[in-house]
């Protein structure tokens, strides 16, 4: 379906200086210790089947190992993370470098951890343990990989977004995200992929120059905006109606004639300044209380089945 991508906030607001406010963070795996005077990280670990690794090692791996029936898991953990609570994500990767060259299929799940400040990793707790986001990513690594060449995961837009969007997460706390081998059954083949760990090392063997590169070691990049930007084709018949409008008594009315009566939808209402003021479900067609709120103009941001529209709204 055809979809037609707009700063929807600042144009139907007439605000072209709010749009300056959308934001992109980029946070890499950072340091969180030393280890006879080598700069470790416990924030990027591995686990075989249901076993950790040991947490210093110069490679990372996810996927399937066909040979020994193992199931390889990554858990990345970025500390730090600006990003504001109920943020809109418009895109979302891992950044990662390739620790050797690879061209075996690999079938691997990204999650989140369902938590609104993530602890670092230890040996004494699986990473699979980790409470899972509803969210999940299935990223089918196809492509050939080029030994120490920069690739980036499938985008984890959602996953990012239903962890900042906890009533809990604040800006700067920590978040992780988990990579999950999938069992792709018996095979000589190779089917994990080994990327650059913060510990990384150029192997001389491999003709390296036996030096730690810190661009290399895992890096998390998010675009987010404070406003829905993602406005379905008007053909969809996905936008909805807001009555009345102005608002003279709190409460209004959303309706979406595309949907069945009953349809659960998610409501959130923005500010001029892109805080988020109200962050709800409402039923197609119910009444939503809007007490509380002070008078003004906002923008109500309504998502179905993944569509995001907005419509502008003022209180009186």
């Amino acid at each position: 379906m055809k979809k037609i991508t707009l700063l929807v906030a600042a144009l139907s607001l007439g605000m072209g200086a709010f749009a300056q406010s959308f934001g992109t963070v980029e946070v890499p795996i950072k340091k969180t210790g030393t280890v006879d005077g080598v700069d470790v990280s416990t924030d990027d670990a591995e686990q075989a089947n249901n076993e950790m690794d040991k947490l210093f090692d110069d490679d990372l791996d996810a996927g399937w190992e066909g040979d020994d029936f193992n199931i390889l898991t990554t858990g990345l953990r970025f500390t730090g993370v600006e990003i504001p609570n109920g943020s809109y994500i418009d895109s979302a990767w891992i950044e990662i470098y390739a620790h050797e060259a690879e061209a075996d299929p690999s079938e691997i799940t990204i999650w989140g951890e369902a938590s609104d400040n993530a602890v670092t990793f230890d040996t004494n707790s699986l990473i699979t343990d980790r409470p899972s986001t509803t969210a999940t990513v299935d990223w089918n690594v196809t492509e050939e990989w080029a030994i120490w060449t920069k690739y980036r995961t499938a985008d984890i837009s959602a996953i990012v977004e239903e962890i900042v969007n906890r009533p809990g997460w604040q800006a700067g706390n920590a978040l992780s995200i988990i990579l999950e081998g999938q069992d792709m059954g018996a095979s000589a083949l190779d089917n994990g992929r080994d990327f650059e760990s913060f510990e990384n090392e150029e192997d001389p063997d491999d003709g390296g120059d036996g030096l730690n590169h810190p661009e290399r070691a895992p890096k998390l990049v998010v675009h987010y905006s404070p406003w829905p930007t993602s406005v379905t084709d008007v053909e969809s018949k996905s936008t909805f109606k807001v009555y009345p409008n102005p608002v003279n008594n709190n409460q209004i009315t959303i309706s979406n004639e595309a949907l069945n009566q009953g349809e659960i939808l998610d409501v959130q209402l923005f500010d001029l300044s892109g805080r988020l003021v109200l962050n709800t479900k409402a039923s197609n067609g119910n009444v939503l209380n809007l007490n509380g709120i002070s008078t003004g103009v906002y923008s109500l941001a309504v998502t179905v089945n993944g569509n995001t529209t907005t419509q502008k709204i003022i209180l009186q």
